[in-house]
């Protein structure tokens, strides 16, 4: 099958449609997947612009060979969708230089072997989004708040608390059902038009105020039954508060470190229930080990019984 990747400096300059923000094309050197800095599973092509997994579901961690820049979009094509695993696409930001990594600073998952060391920040694309040929953009803005798009949607909010203080490059681990992915020309979103459904940003400075905005609610029951989770997608930043217990009999949230066990712990001191009781203990045990939603030091973790 001929390679279809474009050459490395090919970037996108088709306008791009839709309810999604105002975007141009970036100038300059399109970003590609790291050569060296990759799980052991990887394959790249020629031109470094498509990423494939090779056996097993994991050791798929990739990043991209430059830094991105605030606004800037990451397109990703999802190439090859393989039902059977469990679990899609992971996707962020790290500030550290894949230049500088070796082999063994490269572990087998992004969530949760990297995301829970400082410096690394990503999470899962919903399986229900996770199809073949969907395009899948996302970008920081410089509250460090992170928005992906589906198929040039509209954006969702994706994550927060992200440092923006240096330099961020593209972190994406082709996990799960995506067997591979290819990287296409970045655009530049336009920082007044990067709020979710539609709002727009008054004030030239970007202001903090915009925090609060409409949220694109298209999620799962499993993706959105904890709303300050950040394996939700769709959770806009909210002030930590204990949660309630839940009727017996429904369903609870996912531990965002894991993705596998429910939510069942409380952190302390901040109150954000986020994690299962494991992944808290092995959270806490770790040097400046901070809240994944809101970055707080951990000073404990409390384990929550359910009736």
């Amino acid at each position: 099958m001929p390679n279809s990747s474009p050459p490395a400096r090919l970037l996108a300059t088709r306008s791009c449609y839709g309810p999604g923000p105002e975007r141009r094309a970036v100038l300059g050197e399109a970003p590609r997947f790291h050569a060296q800095a990759k799980g052991k599973n990887v394959r790249l092509d020629g031109h470094s612009r498509r990423a494939t997994r090779r056996n097993s579901f994991c050791n798929g961690v990739t990043f991209t060979q430059r830094p991105i820049r605030l606004y800037e979009q990451v397109r990703l094509r999802l190439v090859a969708v393989r039902p059977g695993w469990s679990g899609a696409l992971r996707f962020g930001f790290t500030a550290h230089d894949p230049s500088l990594m070796s082999a063994q600073d490269i572990p087998k998952y992004a969530c949760p072997d990297l995301v829970t060391r400082p410096g690394y920040w990503a999470k899962a694309l919903p399986e229900n989004l996770a199809l073949r040929d969907t395009v899948l953009a996302y970008w920081a803005d410089r509250h460090g708040r992170v928005f992906y798009s589906v198929n040039d949607g509209e954006p969702v909010l994706f994550h927060c608390g992200v440092a923006v203080g240096g330099p961020l490059w593209a972190l994406i681990d082709v996990y799960g059902i995506t067997d591979e992915v290819q990287l296409l020309g970045t655009l530049q979103s336009s920082p007044e038009t990067t709020t979710p459904s539609g709002s727009f940003s008054g004030s030239q400075d970007d202001s903090d105020s915009d925090m609060t905005f409409g949220v694109n609610q298209s999620s799962s029951a499993s993706e959105s039954s904890l709303v300050t989770a950040p394996s939700s997608p769709l959770s806009p930043p909210v002030s930590p508060v204990f949660s309630a217990p839940e009727p017996a009999g429904s369903r609870n949230g996912e531990c965002t470190v894991c993705f596998d066990s429910e939510v069942d712990t409380v952190i302390y001191t901040c109150g954000h229930m986020c994690l299962c009781h494991s992944c808290g203990l092995r959270l806490r045990r770790q040097a400046r080990a901070c809240c994944p939603i809101c970055r707080r030091p951990i000073k404990d973790v409390i384990k929550i019984y359910r009736p």
